[in-house]
Formats: structure tokens, sequence, C-alpha cells
């Protein structure tokens, strides 16, 4: 399902010769392209069933095959854009060795990280104006698969490691939940818009997924989910080896898949389609770009349309970032375009990025209510609540954090990398000189969001600055480890750069694998937590076996477990409750707004009131779910209004009644 049916669009629209690269580029089609044909019959008011999830991936399969019969494969220009890193003069190594010493110290916290960061930058932009040599012949193409094959294998480990040790039959993360939900609102109603303002893309994929393989979301996750680790890698050597050659790409795919923290954050704490869309779908919808770029055709301009457009599809976050993104890059590439007479290649892509744009809009228009935006009427009230709600509701985490998601071996090797690919880049190609400007301007949006509540998003920018971050790491590893592979006539200081560098970024990936190889952590505050509990299990299959339609209403937490665990267990999707303090603060509520989680705390906290009665009638409510510790919520009451509720189950944790 995630390879097959885009097999063909991408021999079609990229034609890689590199096996990895189109199994990356099918993955990305087939993701794209399978959740928009199966969202249409929804639209009828038909869910995903079983024809829909038979018909979507066939019509994708077959459609993508007849026109590979009809026009072949693509021949676009084998990369790389720009030439290789070079080996480093003796010069250029030994302020290199300078500029690790404020990384270190800084990693130490015996600097703060900005001086440090400021003070790296320096000495390695003065390294990279000393300059270095063309860079030697790069690995045979069987080492680069071999080589590839062992990291994917070590970033399946990572992501395999704590859930099969330690969650099994479960997974970590609290979102999964919510995604649960959301799928199972996509089995039975074709639509999650009563439950969340989000894209559908991800849950539409999952429900024909849950359809082919007969298992529910809560099932289908712990076998599936720690795969989703492959994607960043995938996307990162595609990007790398586009833009430098497959060395680059292949330091690229091991910087992040085992050393950059970002992905498993999202992968711990069940944040799936922000991983999906933001560290995969948009790194290929740049390489696309950089493509387009080199070798302007119309194939290639389908591409950028279609990947570019599929993150709108998986997630609103992501594919805000991805706007600013290609922002950024217009105001840097149309103009570099024009002045140069390139009219052919600012022409395609105007065409590209239009194309990419209406796509967008038809697969956000239903989502946000965008003709209830652009005629202002009542109806965007939802979607102009969620984005009020946002913006400068979370604060910035202070600087010092930035190495937490993007880890010390990025972060540095980061910060060598970006002058020497500035200045590497003269010696190329136009799109191959404006590429890493691209890089640079993504790096730069990307850290200006992480630094203020007005973005709305500051944790999420700070994590997926890694991403582009990671590419010049990348660029910077190859350079410095270029001695280690030449071997001969190598000068000792060079061979100990090399090899300081290469168990750095050992380290990196070592820490990476053991952190993932821990149990969950505990506590409510921790979204990457297990999040379940033997007595809470118990209550959820108790719910499913019971469920006769209607809702429930559960305490916002039951001992650490959230009160959408039990939504999802029992195969609810309301009424959703929250922490009062949540509700105040209005973040990340749903479309209801605050009515539904306020009038539930009417019948926990007064179950005997005329209010609460109108509530339980209003909301259809079948099961009152408590937790016997939650504060302020006192179960007892229910117990002393024998007319009013029966008890029907009960345990050390739980306790449910039905309304009479």
């Amino acid at each position: 399902m995630g390879v097959v049916p885009g097999w063909f669009w991408a021999r079609l629209l990229v034609g890689d010769a590199c096996r990895v690269g189109l199994v990356a580029h099918s993955v990305a089609f087939s993701i794209s392209l399978v959740p928009a044909l199966a969202l249409l019959p929804t639209y009828a008011g038909v869910p995903v069933t079983l024809p829909v999830a038979l018909l979507s991936p066939a019509a994708v399969f077959l459609g993508g095959l007849l026109l590979h019969h009809r026009f072949g494969a693509s021949k676009a220009p084998e990369p790389p854009l720009a030439p290789p890193p070079p080996r480093p003069s003796s010069r250029a190594l030994l302020l290199l060795v300078l500029a690790f010493v404020p990384a270190a110290g800084a990693a130490a916290g015996l600097l703060p990280l900005w001086a440090a960061a400021l003070a790296s930058l320096v000495l390695a932009g003065v390294a990279a104006a000393a300059g270095g040599d063309p860079a030697g012949p790069e690995l045979p193409r069987r080492w680069v698969e071999g080589l590839l094959a062992a990291v994917l294998f070590l970033v399946l480990l990572r992501g395999y490691l704590g859930p099969a040790l330690h969650d099994w039959p479960h997974i970590r993360g609290i979102d999964k939940y919510t995604q649960a939900i959301m799928v199972d609102l996509m089995l039975s109603r074709g639509s999650i818009e009563s439950y969340m303002v989000y894209p559908p893309g991800f849950h539409t994929l999952m429900a024909v997924i849950c359809r082919l393989g007969g298992l529910d979301p809560l099932e289908l996750f712990p076998v599936l989910a720690p795969a989703f680790l492959l994607l960043p890698a995938l996307a990162l050597y595609v990007l790398g080896r586009t833009l430098w050659g497959a060395g680059c790409g292949l330091a690229a795919a091991l910087l992040g898949g085992l050393v950059l923290g970002s992905p498993y954050l999202y992968l711990a704490e069940a944040r799936y389609p922000q991983l999906i869309s933001a560290q995969f779908l948009t790194v290929l919808a740049v390489a696309a770009l950089f493509r387009l770029l080199a070798a302007p055709s119309p194939r290639a301009g389908v591409s950028l349309a279609l990947l570019g457009s599929s993150v709108v599809l998986y997630h609103h976050v992501g594919a805000y970032f991805f706007a600013l993104v290609l922002a950024a890059a217009a105001l840097l590439l149309f103009p570099a375009l024009l002045l140069r007479g390139e009219r052919r290649r600012a022409g395609a892509l105007f065409v590209s990025l239009g194309a990419l744009g209406v796509l967008s809009i038809l697969y956000a228009w239903d989502t946000y209510d965008l003709a209830g935006l652009l005629l202002g009427n009542g109806g965007s009230g939802a979607t102009a609540e969620a984005v009020s709600g946002a913006i400068g509701t979370q604060q910035p985490f202070p600087l010092s954090h930035l190495a937490e998601p993007v880890s010390h071996p990025v972060l540095w090797l980061g910060i060598l990398g970006v002058p020497f690919a500035l200045l590497g880049a003269r010696r190329a190609s136009l799109p191959g000189r404006l590429a890493p400007w691209v890089l640079l301007a993504w790096c730069l949006v990307m850290f200006a969001g992480s630094r203020t509540a007005l973005s709305g998003f500051p944790e999420r920018f700070e994590r997926d600055l890694g991403v582009p971050l990671v590419l010049f790491a990348a660029y910077a590893l190859v350079m410095l480890l270029r001695p280690a592979l030449r071997r001969r006539g190598e000068s000792r200081l060079a061979v100990a750069v090399a090899a300081f560098a290469g168990l750095v970024v050992v380290a990196g990936a070592v820490r990476g694998l053991a952190v993932a190889a821990l149990p969950a952590p505990e506590g409510p505050s921790d979204s990457a937590r297990l999040a379940t509990t033997p007595t809470v299990e118990a209550a959820g299959r108790w719910l499913k076996k019971h469920n006769t339609g209607g809702n429930i209403i559960v305490t916002p937490y039951i001992d650490h477990v959230p009160s959408r665990a039990l939504l999802a267990m029992g195969g609810y999707s309301a009424v959703q409750t929250f922490n009062l303090s949540r509700i105040e603060r209005a973040r990340d509520l749903p479309p209801s707004g605050k009515k539904p989680p306020l009038d539930a705390f009417v019948v926990m906290k007064r179950p005997g009131s005329p209010g609460a009665r109108r509530v339980l009638r209003e909301y259809d409510v079948r099961y009152v779910v408590l937790s016997k510790d939650y504060p302020g919520v006192d179960w007892k009451k229910f117990e002393r209004l024998p007319g009013l509720y029966r008890k029907t189950f009960e345990n050390r944790d739980v306790v449910i009644y039905a309304p009479e």
C-alpha cells in the first residue's frame, strides 16, 4: 500500500536511476494520491468502505501504469546540482578545529549557545574562504547502497526497539488516541470535522489500510507506525543526493534517521501526520523544486505540484511551514532568475507554484471552510477560532533547548557546513548556486518561528529546523571525512579531524538508539508516555463491547491516561473533555468550542441538577466514565442517585454509570 500504487508515477515523473530514490518517491506519490481519491466518495456521504479501499489504490496504480506506458519514464538529468564537498586545506582544518572549541563549550554548558554558534559560524566562514582542493571520486554505487541499507536497518531498529521491548501490544504517545478516533470517523462517517479542524489525508490513508488489513487503528499503529521513522531518512537521502551527490545523501540519511531528535520525538508522541508532512513530503517537494530549477519540464512541474500540495492534505502546521518556506524561496529565486535572463526557468517555476497553489486550495477548501472565510459568513468560525487560539499562546523554549530536538552533532556540523556549502556552490550552475541559499532561507524561517510566540507554534518550528540543518551538517560531515576515505598523503591533523567527526556522529547515533530503547516515560505532562493502564484497558474493552451508539462523558484524566483513550478504545468520538485550565486557554479545542467540555463538567460535578439532565439529553450520553481520584469530581455523588444513574462497571480506578 505504501509503495506499489505510486511506483509508475515515480518512474513517470522522477525517473530516478537510484532504486532508493524511486522507492521514496513511490511512497510519496502513493500516500498523496490514494487518500485524495478515497476522499472523493466522502463528499457524497460515503465513508471509507471496503470497495473504496480496494478501488482507490488500484486506480492510482493503473493510472500511473497507463501514463507510464504512454509517455515512458522521465529522463531528467542525474544529480547533483552542485559539486560535492571539497577537501579542506590545512589552514581551513586548523580554523575548523578552533570552531569546534566553542561548540564543545556550549555542549558542556560552559558557554551560551548563541555566543558559541556565532563564534563557530565566523570561524567556519573564514575557513571556507581559505578554500580547499576539489573533491575526489565518489564512493562506488555498491558501497553507497550497502551503507544506506545498514543505515535504514538501524533507523527501523530505532523505531521498533522501544515498542517491542516495553510497549507491546501498545505503542507510546498519547496522540495515538486522537489519531485512532479520527481514523474510526473516516471508517464510519467519512468526515472528521465534528471532532477536529484537521486535514483528513493521514486518517483516510490509515482507514484504507485498516479496511484492507482488517485491523482497528489501535491495533495497526504498533505494527506500522515505527516504520514511519524511515520516511525522513529516505527523503533526506534524496534531497542530499540531488544537491551534492550520493555521499551527502548517505550522510543526510544517517544524521536525519539516527542522530536528529525531532523525527523520534514525533514518533514517540504519536504525531504521525506532522512527521509525514514536515519531514517527508516537504523534503521531497523541495527536492522537486531543485529538479525543476535544474531542468524545467512539465513532469518536474507536476511532481512539485503533487508533492507540495499533499503537505496540505496531511497537516495544517506542516502546510503553514511549507508555505512560509515557499514564500521565502520565491522571494529569493524569482529576482535571481529574472536578473540573469532565465525566463524559461522563472516561467516554469511560476506555473508549477500556481498549480501547487490550486491543488492546495482544493485540498483545504472543505477542511478550513475557505468559502466561509472568503465570503465572511459564520461558517468559518471554527477555523478562525483555531487560528486565534494558536497565535501567541505558546511561548518559545530558551535557546539552549534547541540542542534537544536538533541534537548537538547536527547543530554544530550544520553551522560549520553553511559557509562551506554557500561558497562551494560558486563553481556550480545557476540552480546549483541558488539551492544552498534556499536551504539557508528554510533554516532562517524555521529559526525565526521558533523564537516568537507570534508564530503560533514555536515548539514545532524548533523541531523542524533540524530538517534543513541536516543537509548542511551532511555537507560538513562528508567534507571532514574525505581524508579518511583517501587514506594516503593526508596529514595527521586531517585524519584526526576526520576521526573526531566520525566519533561525534557515531556517539549521536548510539545515543539515539539508546533513548529509543528506553521505556516510555510516565506522568501527565509527558506526551510520549504509554498512556494506558490495565484498569483503563478493562474499562475500554467494556465500553467497546457495550457500544450501542450515542456518546460518553469521561473525566479528563484517569490516573495519567487522557479521556480520549477511553473514547478511542470504546469506539466513540464525543464528548471531548479537558482540564478547565486548557478550556480557558482555548488552544487546540475541537470545532464545537468550549461549550461541550464545560457542559461535561456540569454532569461530573452536579450529576443530579437540571443542567446535568439537559446535557445528558442534548448529547445523547449513554455512559459517564469517572476516575475515582480526579480532583473536584466526586464519583460517590452518582452512587447517591440510584434513580438517575445505574452502575454498570467498576474496578480499582474507574467506575462507569449509565443514565436512566
